[in-house]
């Protein structure tokens, strides 16, 4: 079923997917509230949206959109309320109403082709006039891009986020090399992607379609926590995903080695394959952590059993054997892992030690990659504990490609810096966490083995048990 209308308001929209719920008025039913994926929809733009109606259960009836397409204005005043929507760049209700006046049916030509001619109306410089068209044309290309996904079997959800990697010049860059689409976006199905590069006209044998198919194979292997894979298992799933000989694609495979893209190493007689960027972030995450530990350790503190035996007197504790081993080993180790079940008393060492450093005039920051995570540990400790993002000063990690990009990092002001819940930091966040401590400061990892993995790929640290 289609409608047909111009969007009258906006009441939501996702920033990240582009989910959308707008009033579409339209002449056949009036106006009706739409809902979905609807990437660069502003107030004023007319659509015809593809979908059915359903009925919510607070909201009443709706129209869910499963695709839809932009119509330019038919009339002038549709024209007129679209340009002074605000999505034109120098252009409001007064500027929209006088070009309209000005140009009447040949408005959008003269925005396309002649700018020049929005210099007569009063207020428009020189140079305001080219940012008017510019935008103006930057508006209808971005719609060719969800015109174009939509085309190929692609989910305009997916708009957005294309926009951003490769701008008004998306449809050419996607024409010529569909299967760059895994990069772009994360989780979306290598059998959409490969039906869209079909429909454009790709050969089942093409070069690109096979090093994407290895690639998407190993980036499938991130999405459940693993930064490699075994190298026949690796041939096994691509031959059976392209309908490939194995010895073409291992082929292709060497040639990616050689181009950097890969990296294939030997353990315990098998090879296993990581894409070039986890495993650079595994190697740098293995060589910060020896650093750490191996620079002389200038914070151990003397006579350590003696204030130790202080602080249980002081808050009418008991310390058992194992926590006073765990508290021991982070004043001997530069690098210390705590591990242990609920209810073995890991909170009560974290407490031990930030009174210990304390009282040495040492600075502990708390922190841990979750927000509930980092309250808790606030509650529980009383010191004010941070998430990793915040500590770190850096937005969401939604994309693990970008996991050795050039992110500026601040250095940690700390002796001591306190991890919780370890077992949840992806691999991009501990090389990221690691980038910004100073070799010389103190650092425990405090987890437990039965708590939530990362939703990332992650290092894999070994285990022992301090507690």
């Amino acid at each position: 079923m289609e409608l047909e209308g111009q969007v009258e308001v906006i009441i939501y929209c996702n920033e990240v997917n582009s989910y959308t719920v707008a009033r579409l008025m339209t002449e056949s039913v009036g106006e009706i509230t739409i809902v979905g994926f609807l990437p660069f929809v502003n107030v004023g733009d007319s659509l015809t949206v593809y979908g059915e109606y359903v009925t919510h259960k607070d909201y009443g009836k709706q129209f869910k959109v499963n695709t839809f397409k932009k119509n330019m204005p038919e009339t002038l005043d549709a024209l007129e309320k679209y340009l002074a929507s605000g999505n034109i760049r120098w252009v409001g209700e007064k500027t929209a109403k006088k070009i309209i006046k000005a140009f009447g049916d040949d408005t959008i030509y003269v925005l396309e082709k002649e700018p020049e001619k929005l210099e007569t109306i009063k207020g428009i410089t020189k140079d305001k006039a080219i940012e008017i068209s510019e935008s103006f044309v930057e508006a209808k290309e971005l719609w060719k891009i969800v015109s174009f996904l939509d085309e190929i079997g692609i989910s305009s959800s997916y708009a957005k986020k294309v926009y951003e990697i490769y701008g008004i010049n998306a449809v050419e860059e996607i024409k010529s090399d569909p299967y760059r689409l895994i990069d772009v976006v994360r989780g979306i199905s290598f059998k959409t992607i490969d039906e869209a590069a079909i429909k454009i006209g790709v050969n089942t044998d093409d070069e690109q379609r096979i090093i994407y198919g290895i690639k998407y194979a190993l980036l499938l292997a991130t999405y459940n926590g693993h930064t490699c894979v075994v190298r026949a298992n690796l041939l096994d799933f691509v031959s059976t995903l392209l309908e490939i000989s194995e010895n073409t694609i291992n082929d292709f495979l060497n040639q990616m080695k050689v181009r950097g893209d890969v990296v294939i190493e030997k353990r315990d007689e098998e090879e296993w394959v990581y894409l070039t960027a986890y495993y650079e972030a595994e190697v740098f995450i293995a060589g910060k952590l020896i650093r750490l530990d191996n620079v002389k350790n200038r914070k151990k503190i003397m006579f350590v059993e003696d204030k130790l035996k202080e602080i249980e007197k002081l808050n009418n504790i008991e310390l058992s054997d194992k926590q006073r081993e765990a508290i021991y080993s982070v004043s001997d180790n530069n690098v210390c892992v705590i591990t242990g079940g609920p209810g073995t008393g890991k909170t009560t060492i974290i407490k031990s030690i930030i009174e210990l450093y304390k009282r040495e005039g040492k600075k502990v920051v708390l922190c841990a990659p979750t927000g509930r995570a980092a309250k808790k540990m606030t509650e529980t400790t009383g010191e004010d504990a941070k998430t990793l993002h915040r500590l770190l000063q850096i937005t969401k990690i939604d994309d693990a490609n970008y996991i050795n990009e050039g992110i500026n990092i601040e250095p940690i002001d700390a002796d001591v810096i306190i991890v919780d819940e370890t077992s949840m930091i992806d691999l991009a966040l501990m090389k990221y966490l690691l980038m910004a401590i100073y070799e010389g400061t103190k650092l425990v990892l405090v987890g437990d083995v039965d708590q939530l993995p990362s939703v990332g790929p992650r290092k894999h640290f070994k285990r022992y048990n301090c507690i």
